[in-house]
Order: C-alpha cells, then structure tokens, then sequence
C-alpha cells in the first residue's frame, strides 16, 4: 500500500526536521504534534506529525528527537538518519568520557566502545573523524600546545559533550630525551651523551641543534680550487648548500658521532641549492622545501640532507619562543643564502648575519631531526 506524503511519518519527519535546522540551540518538545520551547511556548500552530517527543539542538546546529507516534519511536541522533522503531521511545543515549592528561599524553574512558573522536583548536566542530582501534581507552600523544576541543560520537550519531583540553610543553634542563614527552622549544635534552636544544617538538618529530659547537670551526668554502665551493683570485664557485664543505662533514663523518638507533630515525630534509631561486626578492639557498612551498617561493633545485644547519626561519621561530636567549648564544654558520657569494651567520647578540664570507671559519652546530 502506498501511503500518501500527507499521511507517511517519514514525510512528516522530514518536515519537522527542516524546520528544526532553523532554529535556535535549546531544547523543545512535540505535544500532539505541535512545537513548543522547553518552557511550554508555542512556536507555532503548524501540525507536524502526531505524537508527542523530546528535542534537542546543540551549539553545532545538530538535531536529535525521540517521538511517540502510534506505538512507534521515530528517531534521530545527532549525527543520524532518522528511523522508525515499533516500540515506545527511551531516553536519550548518552557518551560519558573520563579525560586524564599527562603532558603530552591524554586518555579518554568510555563504556562505550568503537568510538571516532575529531580534534580542533576552536570549539567549531570542525575537523575530521579519526577511528582507531583500541581496548579500555582511547590514547593520544598530542603534541600542539594550547586550548583543544574533541568530541567523540559512536557508531549510530550518538555525540558526547565537548571536551575541552589544554596542552602544556615541558621545560627541561640537560634531561635524558624521552619521545613521549612533550618538550618546549628551548629545552635541552641529552640524546646520544649530546647535549640538545629542542627547536621544535611535534607530533611524530622533534627538531634539534647541538647545544655546543663542535671542536673545530669550519668554512663553507675554500680559499682554493676544490671540489666544494670556492673563491680564489682567478675563479669561483658560489656557496650553496649543496657544494658546502660543512654540509659533507655533517653528512659524512659527523654522522658518526650519533648511535644507530638515532640515525635510522633521521628524517632527511631537502635544502633548497638553487641560485636562481626566488624566496621574496631573495636567494632561496638553505631554507627548506617545506617553507618555500608555505610561501610560495620558487626554488628549482634541492639537497636531501640527515644533517644540517639551522636556517633563516627555524632560528627565528626558536628565538621567539625562548625566555631564556643564553641557548642559542655563540658565533656559527647557518644554511642561509641571500645574496650571491655570501652566507648568513647568527651573531653573538641573536642577530641574523647575511654578508658573511663563505670563506671564513666559524663555529658549527649541527641540526637534525628525527623521528618518533
């Protein structure tokens, strides 16, 4: 038998429910199928469907509604379709999360099992769904520091409260590198005997750059015909990353001052080596692929190393995040280039040198970053 549109709960449903996405957030109720506010006020006198119910619009304009029609429970979670059951409605189901936090990890507790949660820093509801299997309690090891939202829903549409957590990094002092922890740029951390400063910590990488130089100081260039860069009376080689002397040093032998275990987890970076590139104006030689493509720049040419320097833009970022300057003091050669036959240094008072000659010998700290 086909039901007439007028007459199918279904239909009028479906009317109900676009007119409740129209609505403010708050709760209502049907009372024989006319609207009213949670206080008892009538919306209107427009006729939905006949039976009587509980409705709830959340903060995200979701809708969810339990009706009794005809001893029948027509319902809808907030993240479901509506459906039609033969029996009375219940109540509500409800998500209950237990949130504890430890740094940078953070466990949710629910009775509720096969949970998807979705991560914001705004309570926007925005974002995307993450399922993920696990046992008693959903995990994470989050690494953006700040004010974060999560929501949880189950497999019907069922939606929890928003939960509302902060993330703080740790200052440490000289302590032994643990991965889980989440630490602040500026931290120093002992990893391989060596003393690290953490430039940037985040969710599958850290970045680090040796708190002390190496013994010797070197050169980008040669005051002599090599095969790296170099400048004598009759010829040159302009400096770029790539024909650095201190970039073959890095890669080839200081690379053995770390364990094993610390070099499979070096993720190599590619270094820009063009010197035609484009960064604003600029020589684009040392600054990472992943900045240039942020920006929009243009570079042509790239060096994949495990090993580096810090750049332009990662010094500038670890310098405003400290409160303490004392772990970035000292006179050494960055990967920067910005102006043909030159090379940029940082200065013992924090500046950002670019006129340096590539030839001269200054102190190094190398640069690496690895994953968790």
């Amino acid at each position: 038998i086909n039901i007439p549109q007028s007459d199918d709960p279904l239909y009028k449903s479906n009317t109900l429910l676009k007119d409740l996405y129209d609505m403010d957030t708050g709760k209502y109720h049907l009372k024989h199928g006319v609207l009213y506010t949670d206080n008892d006020y009538i919306i209107s006198n427009k006729l939905y469907i006949f039976g009587d119910g509980e409705i709830v619009i959340d903060n995200y304009h979701n809708v969810k509604f339990l009706i009794d029609y005809n001893n029948k429970c027509i319902s809808k979670t907030f993240l479901g379709n509506i459906k039609i059951d033969n029996n009375k409605c219940g109540k509500f189901d409800v998500i209950d999360i237990e949130m504890n936090r430890n740094n940078s990890k953070i466990s949710f507790i629910s009775s509720v099992k096969n949970l998807e949660y979705k991560i914001s820093n705004k309570d926007d509801f925005l974002g995307v769904w993450v399922k993920e299997d696990y046992k008693d309690n959903i995990v994470l090891k989050y690494f953006n520091e700040g004010k974060n939202y999560i929501w949880f829903k189950d497999s019907v549409g069922n939606l929890s409260e928003v939960l509302e957590f902060n993330v703080d990094c740790l200052s440490t002092s000289k302590a032994l590198y643990d991965p889980n922890v989440f630490y602040c740029s500026g931290s120093t951390v002992v990893l391989d005997n060596i003393t690290w400063v953490v430039v940037k910590d985040e969710n599958n990488r850290i970045s680090l750059m040796k708190f002390l130089p190496i013994e010797n100081k070197l050169s980008h260039c040669t005051s002599e015909s090599s095969e790296y860069c170099f400048y004598t009376k009759e010829d040159r080689v302009s400096y770029n990353w790539d024909n650095s002397y201190i970039n073959h040093y890095l890669n080839y032998e200081y690379i053995n001052e770390l364990s094993d275990e610390t070099k499979d987890k070096l993720i190599g970076i590619e270094i820009c080596t063009d010197i035609t590139g484009d960064c604003n104006g600029e020589l684009c030689i040392g600054r990472s692929k992943e900045y240039i493509s942020k920006y929009g720049y243009k570079c042509n040419k790239y060096s994949d190393s495990k090993i580096r320097l810090i750049s332009y833009d990662e010094f500038n970022y670890l310098v405003s995040k400290l409160e303490n300057k004392a772990v970035v003091n000292g006179n050494y050669w960055s990967t920067d280039s910005t102006v043909l036959d030159s090379a940029a240094s940082i200065q013992y008072n924090q500046d950002f040198y670019i006129l340096e000659r590539p030839t001269n010998k200054l102190d190094i700290k190398p640069y690496i970053t690895i994953s968790k």
